[in-house]
């Protein structure tokens, strides 16, 4: 056994190392004074932890930070930790006391009294109104809410530390922006504990609160991804039963603050909507702090069922503030953003990145403060993990996506007890390194933000008027700046990102005045149509300018009516280029090197001029099927190139990427008609295309070759996607492709040539709704090139995986003969056929797997679609040697 004095050593050690964690000297340390009241909250109690674990040299088991609440019990524990004597303890099953916990005691119920009218939404009649959580992230900003819609008095549960009380809650208001007189005479602090009795608070003063309060807000919860149940019940379950108690007084209306992980149960369907019952599914909840929300809203629930008016609100992730930035340095999302730019790698998960602002959360809770029943606060426009892991790139950050595994395998060595204490991501490593209990194949990320959690369709439904901000690049990078300014991130070793927003600002009537060479008197924007493309909306973010598709309502000077006009602000391609460096070399290294090296021959060279100049073509034949063109703008002193165009109102299959029914033969044929039009107009004019200073690079069958390293690495990243989607067989075939580029690729030299589309497909193009005539846009891409390259695009997207041989044959067929039409030239059959085998094998080893990098990052629901219509159509196309 240890001596005395060993002991004792323990006791002095782990009594300093509570003292540096609570920020006082050792003497200030009474070894029997338990941990909340030093002011050491859940984080402490992780960092006091990893102290302990270097200090000692052990590992301290998870209820450790149940049963030592105090200096000297964890003194003790350790003494028999290292002793290896711990002694064995007859526990009850976790689930069995989660579920007695969850059954609301009887004497719980709103008393037959006149009821308060509950949390008010807008300025009114003064009322009373008990806060929990005032000091934290969220409460903080929430009681900023009440304190500038409303009149009421706020109390606010406050924890005692080594600060009062009420000098911790002005501090927290102040850092919201809330004027420190404001706060005089409407907010009030009790100091108290959750995890207490009574809340901490004297019996008398208890019954005294319950007796004043109109409406009780509860957002305090100890938020933490490590601890489980048992270690986080006092403070999250029991606590809410002591509100519960206080609120049943008088019937008082009470709006709990849940949490949507209530929802990412491995048991639950995989749609949850607002009526899912989780405690019937609390089995397959593995996060302790999940399990502890589960159990409260059940308690919730039962006092609603009761008759008190009961609020539930489940929000997603809590992000920064959307305007400010400023966010909590503790939060997971914060601290797996700092993780990944200082390990200068992030995991390959499946995670849908549901974040809302701060400030948003709070409005929304205010709004649904009468509201009675359960509200998911979700964003209705998440966006994917992977998007984010690019944005930090561009910012700056050398960062790289990697298998799960492999990054859980450095996050181990880098975090192990004896590494840097100070990792972003030390404190959460048990959570990201512990297997589901039901599951050792599946760690907890997998489940809450990953594999499982991601199949769950959490339904919500818009109850509020609150506006979200997009999580966009112009966000992200807010929060970038926000993380850099406080040292929470260093600064980014490499200026990727723009020194001024993308927002921008609107433009003006002078601006359109000179577009459409008439005066306007006028002009408002009505929003932007840019958010479906993850590359433009980079490639905006990087140039630093508002770049994308803008709706404007125009008035002119000698016209009655406003004008709704489509404004689009191009980038320089160096910019649309440093976003694809940036997309490969995130996918993989391997294709960031091949496309470095080859950037100047993917096909975006000029193309920041090249729309510009195709729209000034005065062929009528182009005027026919495209957007009508008001005027066009280059100004090269700010690096802007802009057109105005009419917004097309009349179109049928508009944004049918996804829905191949709509594109009955009817439509096809008009889709191809439009296209031998614009084919013919530079059919055979190679020389005067090569020589237009806006084409930019124009590859050849040599070209090609020499970017094999590209396409093979391309191929490499695909081919799991692909051979899933369609056959086993598609990375041979690719590989067999690439293998053959100088067997087949020189007939796209030698066929006659136009200016092809290069991105034909629905995304880009539509039909009048009375006549089907062809709308095509989106011409940046836009290259010398087969005429059949087009063709062969637009046959994938716009036939079914079913499709017959008779009908593919059919439709090639058909469209020789329209140009052949339109040009007033014999085309040779046998050639055509030769230039459409070609033009689809290119497809599958250029286009198809760059869209599967942007796949990667951001899914593309219809490309699993397009690879197995690829695959039909390649059938009876195969290359062999003959080519």
């Amino acid at each position: 056994m240890k001596s005395v004095i060993e002991r004792r050593d323990s006791l002095v050690t782990v009594t300093a190392l509570v003292a540096r964690i609570a920020g006082v000297t050792s003497a200030d340390v009474d070894p029997s004074m338990p941990f909340a009241l030093l002011g050491i909250d859940s984080v402490g109690t992780i960092e006091l932890a990893v102290a302990v674990e270097e200090a000692f040299g052990i590992e301290l088991p998870q209820d450790a930070s149940v049963e030592c609440r105090d200096a000297r019990s964890l003194a003790t524990r350790i003494d028999a930790l290292l002793d290896e004597s711990r002694p064995a303890r007859a526990s009850t099953d976790p689930l069995t006391a989660m579920l007695a916990d969850a059954v609301l005691p009887d004497d719980v119920g709103p008393s037959p009294v006149d009821r308060p009218t509950g949390l008010p939404a807008h300025r009114s009649t003064e009322q009373t109104l008990l806060i929990t959580g005032a000091t934290g992230f969220l409460g903080r900003w929430l009681a900023r809410e009440l304190l500038e819609r409303t009149d009421a008095t706020l109390f606010c549960l406050v924890r005692s530390g080594q600060q009062h009380a009420a000098r911790r809650l002005q501090d927290a208001l102040v850092d919201t922006g809330v004027d420190a007189s404001r706060i005089n005479g409407r907010v009030h602090a009790l100091e108290g504990d959750l995890s207490q009795p009574y809340l901490g608070l004297p019996r008398a003063e208890f019954e005294r609160l319950a007796g004043m309060c109109d409406a009780v807000c509860h957002a305090g919860a100890a938020v933490n991804w490590v601890l489980p149940y048992s270690a986080l019940r006092q403070q999250n379950v029991a606590g809410t039963l002591e509100l519960l108690r206080l609120a049943a007084r008088r019937g008082l209306p009470f709006h709990f603050v849940s949490s949507l992980s209530v929802c990412y149960s491995t048991t639950a369907p995989r749609f949850v909507d607002e009526g899912f019952d989780p405690l019937s599914h609390l089995a397959g909840v593995h996060l302790g702090y999940a399990q502890t929300k589960v159990v409260a809203e059940a308690l919730v629930q039962e006092a609603g069922r009761r008759g008190l008016p009961v609020t539930i609100s489940r929000p997603s992730f809590i992000s920064g503030h959307s305007e400010t930035g400023e966010f909590n340095p503790d939060d997971i999302l914060a601290r797996v953003v700092a993780g990944c730019v200082r390990m200068r790698t992030a995991p390959d998960l499946d995670w849908v990145l549901d974040c809302t602002p701060v400030d948003v959360v709070a409005r929304q809770i205010l709004d649904l403060a009468n509201q009675p029943g359960v509200f998911h606060l979700r964003h209705p426009a998440a966006r994917h993990w992977r998007e984010c892991v690019l944005w930090l790139r561009l910012y700056g950050y050398d960062v790289s996506l990697v298998p799960y595994h492999a990054w859980l395998r450095q996050l181990d060595r880098e975090t192990c007890p004896g590494g840097d204490p100070s990792h972003p991501l030390r404190p959460l490593r048990s959570f990201f390194l512990s297997h589901v209990a039901d599951s050792s194949a599946l760690t907890l990320p997998e489940v809450m933000l990953g594999t499982r959690g991601a199949s769950h369709n959490v339904a919500s439904t818009t109850h509020t008027s609150v506006k979200y901000p997009p999580l966009d690049a112009s966000l992200l990078q807010r929060y970038c700046d926000a993380f850099v300014a406080s040292g929470h991130l260093p600064a980014p070793p490499s200026r990727g990102r723009p020194t001024r927003s993308s927002a921008g600002s609107p433009l003006d009537c002078e601006f359109f005045s000179r577009a459409l060479g008439k005066r306007v008197t006028s002009v408002e924007p009505r929003g932007t149509l840019s958010d479906h493309s993850i590359i433009g909306e980079l490639t905006a973010w990087q140039s630093g300018r508002p770049t994308g598709l803008f709706v404007y309502e125009v008035w002119l000077d000698d016209e009655e009516r406003p004008r709704e006009l489509i404004v689009k602000i191009k980038a320089a391609d160096r910019d649309s280029i440093a976003v694809g460096e940036a997309l490969a070399r995130l996918c993989d290294a391997e294709i960031g090197d091949a496309y470095a090296r080859s950037a100047h021959r993917v096909g975006l060279t000029a193309s920041h001029l090249r729309e510009l100049a195709i729209y000034q073509q005065r062929d009528r034949r182009f005027a026919d099927h495209a957007p009508a063109m008001f005027g066009t703008v280059a100004d090269e002193s700010n690096g802007t190139w802009t057109l105005v165009m009419e917004r097309i109102q009349d179109a049928v299959v508009r944004d049918s990427v996804e829905r191949v029914d709509d594109w009955m033969p009817s439509r096809i044929e008009g889709a191809l008609s439009g296209l031998a039009a614009l084919h013919a107009i530079w059919f055979q004019r190679d020389r005067e295309l090569l020589s237009a200073p806006w084409i930019g690079h124009v590859s050849t069958a040599a070209d090609v070759a020499d970017m094999s390293d590209l396409w093979r690495a391309l191929a490499s990243h695909a081919t799991p996607r692909f051979s899933a989607w369609a056959d086993p067989q598609i990375g041979t075939i690719q590989r067999h492709l690439i293998d053959g580029i100088e067997r087949w690729r020189p007939v796209a030299d030698e066929l006659p040539r136009t200016l092809i589309h290069n991105d034909f497909n629905p995304r880009n193009i539509c039909l009048r709704r009375d006549t089907l005539k062809l709308v095509a846009y989106d011409w940046e891409l836009a290259t010398l090139g087969l005429p059949q390259h087009d063709l062969a695009e637009l046959l994938c997207f716009v036939l079914p995986p079913t499709a017959s041989d008779a009908d593919i044959d059919a439709w090639i067929e058909a469209y020789r003969l329209m140009l052949e039409r339109e040009c007033g030239v014999s085309i040779d059959a046998g050639d055509w056929e030769r230039g459409f085998r070609a033009s689809l094998y290119d497809l599958m080893i250029n286009r198809l797997p760059m869209y599967a990098l942007v796949h990667r990052i951001r899914p593309q629901p219809f490309l699993p679609r397009i690879v197995r219509t690829w695959r039909r159509i390649y059938e009876r196309r195969a290359f062999d040697s003959r080519g």
